[in-house]
């Protein structure tokens, strides 16, 4: 152990009680050793409750977090299974993902720090790159049995369920949603806006992709700059159609009016949030813009609705091909509940495993879609409920006279894990340190705790949506796509 790491832990326990205090921390931290540093900040993390779950720590470097899509990059990097690094031309992409993810969540942890740290965030970031820098490709062996990312399945709750038998009433009570629900993708659109009010969120002025311009890593992912990204957002936004009955059926802005108060949607600042992700589908890492929006509640329509609760969000994926055509889209709940497929008919659905059980699998209720309507869809979503009905195409579309237009802000989606207090005192972040909303629980769990989903229903962080009440699924695993879908 390195001597300034030894000082650090001596004196970690007066650093925490100085910080507790608002104050100053003994000492300059910047004489310590960037391992003691990193751990200082991390243990002030922990101490202060603002810990960002976007990703999980890599046990043993400090200036890494993985997803789920860093496990597939570290079994890429290693493909005749030898424990040894087969390409190192793409070991410092590698790292460069982790590090990312590291620099992201850390960035907004210490903004979130309602207590001084004694360190600036520029000072640890140079110390992260410096340890990150120093990895060699013979420390793989270690490093990929470190990148490590759980599911969110609770086993222990499916035991105690019994959940062997208790999830084909899940099955069952699913299947009932589906022949209710899947039937508005075959009515006319004329019909659906017949039924109500629609107000349409959408990003004005979109623009072409600039899909080629953009840099790709030794794997293939996109590397977009902050304006690059924000370009490629603008092109595949969809138009959010909602039936507007209420206040609980507009889009907003998430805020939060204090530190330890519950958040609240603003509806006078209509924002669509965005994001990057990735797919390895069909021997090749593809790019997803991720869409989401957020609306104050779910309301409850009877007495006993175990559905209902405070706030509600749809996510809309749009998956794209090497030349930026749309490959398929998908979309969830902000609890994850109710995964649709909708793929191009670029796609073939191919028989999955779940397809001869009860397991959910993809479901497809709009069969397949025109690349055209994927590029810009309108996102028809009913009021209440907030569930999606129908796809149609933005740029054909003959009905957007009769909506009530809503120019929304395109913000990114990282916006949310720092998110000014109304009282003018710092920031904090919509999610608490297990990626949920908090608040936002819902009854659903008294009958659906057995599946072993945490808090069903209720909102969740980036990373943390299963999907699948009956299997197990995530709707960020990086061969999600492979699992149901081959090109024609």
């Amino acid at each position: 152990m390195r001597r300034g790491f030894a000082v650090f832990v001596v004196f970690l326990p007066a650093l925490l009680a100085a910080c507790a205090q608002g104050t100053r921390p003994v000492g300059d931290l910047a004489t310590l050793s960037c391992d003691a540093q990193l751990a200082y900040i991390d243990a002030l993390v922990a101490q202060n409750g603002v810990r960002n779950a976007s990703a999980s720590p890599v046990a043993g470097f400090a200036s890494l977090r993985a997803n789920r899509n860093s496990v597939l990059l570290a079994r890429q990097l290693d493909e005749d299974g030898d424990g040894q690094v087969d390409q190192p031309d793409r070991w410092r992409d590698f790292i460069a993902q982790m590090r990312g993810l590291d620099r992201d969540a850390r960035q907004s942890e210490m903004a979130n720090l309602p207590v001084v740290s004694g360190v600036s965030f520029d000072q640890i970031e140079a110390c992260a790159n410096t340890m990150a820098t120093s990895l060699m490709p013979d420390q793989y062996p270690v490093l990929s049995a470190a990148v490590f990312v759980p599911d969110d399945y609770l086993d222990f709750q499916r035991i105690a369920g019994l959940y062997p038998i208790t999830a084909f009433a899940a099955y069952f009570g699913y299947e009932g949603w589906k022949q209710e629900n899947f039937a508005s993708f075959e009515q006319r659109g004329e019909d659906i806006a017949s039924l109500g009010t629609w107000y349409d969120y959408l990003v004005p002025d979109q623009t072409d992709d600039g899909f080629n311009d953009i840099t790709l890593d030794a794997f293939g992912l996109l590397q977009p700059t902050g304006a690059e990204l924000e370009k490629l957002a603008r092109a595949y936004a969809p138009v959010f159609r909602v039936r507007t009955g209420s206040e609980s059926d507009k889009v907003g802005q998430p805020t939060l009016p204090t530190r330890d108060a519950l958040a609240v949607v603003d509806t006078d600042h209509p924002n669509i949030y965005y994001r990057l992700s990735h797919t390895y589908f069909a021997g090749k890492w593809r790019p997803q813009i991720v869409y989401e929006i957020w609306f104050p509640e779910r309301p409850a329509t009877s007495r006993f609705d175990i559905l209902a609760g405070h706030f509600d969000a749809l996510v809309w994926r749009v998956t794209l091909d090497d030349d930026g055509t749309p490959l398929i889209g998908d979309a969830i709940h902000g609890c994850g509940c109710y995964h649709m497929f909708f793929p191009s008919n670029r796609l073939q659905r191919i028989t999955a495993p779940e397809d001869n059980d009860i397991r959910e699998t993809a479901e497809m209720p709009a069969r397949y879609v025109d690349q055209s309507i994927l590029k810009q869809p309108v996102l028809w979503i009913d009021e209440t409920s907030h569930y999606l009905l129908k796809l149609t195409d933005a740029r054909a579309d003959t009905m957007a006279g009769n909506m009530i237009r809503q120019n929304a802000s395109l913000r990114p989606a990282r916006d949310l894990s720092q998110l000014p207090l109304q009282n003018g005192q710092g920031t904090a972040s919509l999610f608490d340190e297990d990626g949920f909303v908090p608040g936002t629980e819902r009854l659903e769990w008294i009958l659906l705790w057995p599946m072993g989903v945490e808090k069903p229903g209720a909102m969740r962080q980036w990373g943390h949506h299963a999907t699948a009440f009956v299997g197990r699924r995530h709707f960020d695993e990086p061969d999600l796509m492979d699992r149901y879908f081959t090109p024609r």
